[in-house]
């Protein structure tokens, strides 16, 4: 067994190697036992090992290794193999409390002396007793130590993932409150919005901005990257995008201040996707610019077609001076407007295989009839459908508006 095999094996694992190693008699019950317990522990960790092992088997374990060698020892005339109870007594060490272990060292020393060879005087028989139980008493105290400090150390790292988990659940629930708790009442149009982070905290980012003058500003975007590192970035998306709205007149003029912001908040590999639009809810007509956002999907309901809103330019943050383009459109009753991150078309399937924009634009049309909330909640499903993983591989977000009837139409 190497250093690796002894790493990996835990005690276990080194006792049973030794036991090995140091018994003469290969086919006795002690040396059956300690092998049976290298074998377990090999290519195991000692938590694990401990873990499938019930308590009250690795005790008896220890009683069946003490009389292994008190038989053993019996057996073997002229040679003391009380050397062997370091065994048992260092599995006892790791099993029991100390008190139980010293009672244990008492019994071992008296099994030692019993069952070894007699002495012919009194002073090498006291001798050897005396070591026998300083001996002993080292080894259970040594190994007894160690796990002490094991379980420390184990509290120690238990309270530092509590600590860890108590903030990244703060953190979440800070990025929660950024985002919109729900969708703004709007007339002529359902809204909704989901996120759904990968981990506790996400780097996707969405909003809703009610405007002067009967309109509505909206957006999402993606920080590169998912975890804490986007999700403390998200915050700052926020900032840029809503520091500027009052300031611009047009959507491709907010677009490059806000580029600015981030250009100034960003390293070389860090960028920000984002997609905004300005609705006027009296006309329905849409201006939007597209930051190097996933294109969001326009489903026309009359005509079954499709439109995918690609205008705009690079993304935030990588270079200094970029000039936007912006496009527009107008709404029409029934039409959709889904708006999603890269979690919803790049999730993969066990197979390789994308969810992609076309499989996204068939969930819409076959759900075109439903309300904005149940088809956002429907995008959702068919993803992780599609994934059939326990966990999502990036944030996932879904904006959907919907425009309803109207006495205008």
């Amino acid at each position: 067994m190497n250093s690796a095999d002894l790493q990996r094996a835990g005690w276990p694992g080194v006792l049973g190697s030794l036991w090995g190693q140091m018994c003469p008699k290969k086919n006795c019950a002690s040396h059956r036992s300690m092998a049976r317990l290298s074998d377990k522990a090999t290519g195991a960790g000692i938590d694990v090992f401990f873990q499938s092992v019930d308590s009250s088997v690795l005790s008896l374990l220890v009683f069946a290794g003490m009389a292994a060698v008190a038989y053993a020892d019996h057996l073997v005339a002229g040679v003391s193999l009380a050397y062997l109870y370091f065994l048992p007594l260092a599995l006892s060490a790791f099993v029991h409390r100390l008190r139980t272990s010293m009672v244990l060292v008492l019994i071992c020393a008296f099994l030692g002396d019993w069952f070894g060879p007699a002495e012919h005087g009194q002073w090498p028989h006291a001798a050897r007793m005396v070591l026998a139980l300083i001996g002993f008493t080292s080894v259970v105290l040594f190994v007894n130590r160690l796990t002490a400090q094991r379980a420390a150390l184990g509290r120690v790292v238990q309270d530092q993932a509590d600590e860890l988990a108590k903030e990244m659940e703060l953190a979440a629930e800070v990025q929660r409150r950024l985002l919109p708790s729900y969708p703004p009442s709007v007339p002529g149009f359902e809204l909704a919005a989901r996120m759904y982070p990968a981990k506790a905290v996400g780097g996707d980012y969405y909003d809703f901005m009610e405007m002067p003058n009967g309109k509505l500003g909206f957006a999402i975007g993606d920080v590169s990257g998912k975890g804490i590192s986007a999700g403390l970035f998200m915050p700052a998306v926020r900032i840029a995008l809503r520091a500027n709205v009052s300031r611009a007149a047009r959507v491709e003029q907010t677009m490059e201040m806000a580029n600015r912001v981030m250009y100034e908040l960003t390293d070389e590999e860090r960028f920000v996707s984002l997609f905004y639009g300005v609705l006027d809810i009296t006309s329905r007509h849409l201006c939007y610019a597209n930051a190097g956002h996933h294109p969001p999907l326009l489903f026309r309901a009359h005509s079954r077609e499709a439109d995918w809103l690609e205008t705009g330019g690079p993304v935030l943050g990588l270079l200094s001076d970029v000039r936007f383009e912006s496009g527009s459109t107008d709404l029409l009753s029934g039409d959709l407007f889904v708006l999603y991150t890269d979690g919803v078309v790049e999730a993969h399937n066990p197979d390789g295989k994308e969810f992609s924009r076309h499989r996204l634009l068939a969930v819409v049309a076959a759900h075109s009839e439903v309300s904005a909330e149940e088809l956002t909640r429907t995008i959702y499903s068919s993803v992780v459908d599609f994934s059939r993983k326990d966990r999502l591989e990036d944030d996932l977000t879904v904006v959907v508006l919907k425009a309803v009837s109207n006495t205008s139409d």
